[in-house]
């Protein structure tokens, strides 16, 4: 048991250093510098001339479970760039080619039906095949990044989308490698929905130079642009934001929906649609409004994140949601709003449904019934776990050892201080 907790504690602590690196990962760079990045597409092409003050190299052939047949002269290439070089590596959903390779991993044998274990086993995996083919061409990279794009192979579902990327995530987390993602507002909302990692964003694509640092203060995701994309010279560029680039502006003015007091119906293209505390795809979310809602268009119209935003109200509750999901054209002074009933709270048991199945990896993901942290140590320990990964809101994940150490455990304690509500859904280690 000592040995076991031991090695929950370094991976603890290794998280926490991984956490670290990634928050400054592209501060490796210079700031307000442009590099450059190269993958496959530029095999049979010349590479950016010397001088340059960094490069990125693609591991992938352009889709998940590839490899870059031009990796080991570009990342040769990359060497010679005045900071320590980085990699990216395509992810997709488990669809089309390769996708047996969801059915077994850290997850487990996954059931047929069981898109969540099959998602995260096949992030895991991709992460860890791309890992792989760069250490096996000596190939260390300074910081990681994620390439989150629509030309890729994605379910329609976007939370099993946000599961797959989780775990590429939790992968390099456990090699202690600085993580980023490439991607752009518009194609992160279709493919990854809310989800908000808080990485560093490695955003595609400027028109030009001269804009770039412009789009250093349009975040999303829950983190902050640190580089920014665009085409010149033949190449792709890529400029690195300055703090002060970094700052977001003040949300501008938008053209109001409709009239103050008029009525709108929710037409999202999920179940429902995010009611936020602020205008913004980082803002708290109060409620989702299921499709089909009546809303009352309130004063307020802003252009946030590149995306519009109105406010409005639902019964007792106001806030912000996407503008694009409102439909108009039936003004009344008193509109009906449809109130979804509430649903009972569960009373919190300090139980699991079910005894937890552990893999042969010793990973098991289980229900627990909700209760305080102590209840979920308590049921932890008598069924031989020694640690438990529970997510925060924000997509964070948290680390519990089981009967280890009051400052190991801190920081589990502190971003759960009430315990967990009913049907929680963890990840069981022993």
């Amino acid at each position: 048991m000592r040995n076991k907790l031991l090695v929950l504690l370094v991976s603890l602590l290794t998280l926490f250093a991984a956490s670290s690196g990634t928050a400054h990962a592209v501060d490796l760079f210079p700031a307000g510098s442009t590099g450059y990045d190269i993958s496959f597409p530029q095999c049979n092409g010349p590479m950016p001339a010397k001088p340059f003050p960094f490069g990125i190299v693609g591991a992938t052939g352009g889709k998940a479970f590839t490899t870059n047949p031009c990796f080991a002269p570009q990342w040769a290439w990359a060497l010679q760039g005045g900071a320590p070089p980085a990699v990216y590596f395509n992810l997709k959903s488990p669809i089309g080619t390769n996708a047996d390779e969801a059915l077994t991993g850290p997850a487990g044998i996954c059931r047929p039906d069981d898109q969540t274990c099959q998602a995260y086993n096949f992030g895991y995996k991709t992460a860890q095949h791309a890992v792989a083919f760069t250490r096996a061409q000596n190939a260390t990279a300074s910081s990681w990044w994620l390439d989150i794009e629509t030309m890729s192979s994605w379910s329609t579902d976007t939370k099993m989308n946000a599961v797959v990327i989780g775990a590429a995530i939790d992968y390099l987390r456990t090699q202690g490698i600085a993580i980023g993602i490439y991607s752009n507002p518009s194609q992160w909302l279709e493919i990854a929905g809310t989800y908000s990692p808080g990485l560093p964003m490695w955003i595609a694509i400027a028109p030009n130079a001269a804009s770039a640092p412009t789009w250093c203060s349009k975040p999303f995701a829950g983190g902050e642009i640190h580089l920014v994309q665009y085409i010149a010279g033949g190449f792709d560029n890529n400029y690195v934001c300055r703090p002060p680039d970094r700052i977001p502006p003040p949300p501008m003015p938008a053209t109001p929906v409709g009239p103050v007091g008029s009525a709108a119906t929710i037409a999202a293209e999920g179940d429902c649609l995010n009611l936020r505390a602020q205008a913004g795809l980082t803002s708290t979310s109060h409620t989702c409004l299921a499709t089909g809602t009546r809303v009352t268009l309130l004063e307020g119209a802003l252009t946030v994140d590149g995306m519009r935003w109105q406010r409005v109200s639902s019964g007792a509750l106001s806030g912000w949601v996407a503008a694009q999901f409102l439909r108009t054209g039936e003004p009344t002074a008193t509109p009906t709003v449809i109130v979804p009933t509430p649903t009972p709270t569960p009373t919190p048991t300090g139980t699991f449904a079910g005894t937890p199945v552990f893999s042969p990896t010793g990973q098991a993901f289980a229900v627990f019934h909700g209760g305080t942290i102590d209840q979920l140590e308590s049921a932890s320990m008598s069924i031989g776990a020694t640690g438990i990964w529970a997510q925060e809101p924000g997509g964070t994940y948290q680390l519990l050892i089981v009967r280890g150490p009051a400052f190991a455990n801190a920081p589990f304690r502190s971003a759960f201080p009430k315990g967990f509500g009913a049907a929680t859904s963890l990840t069981l280690r022993r």
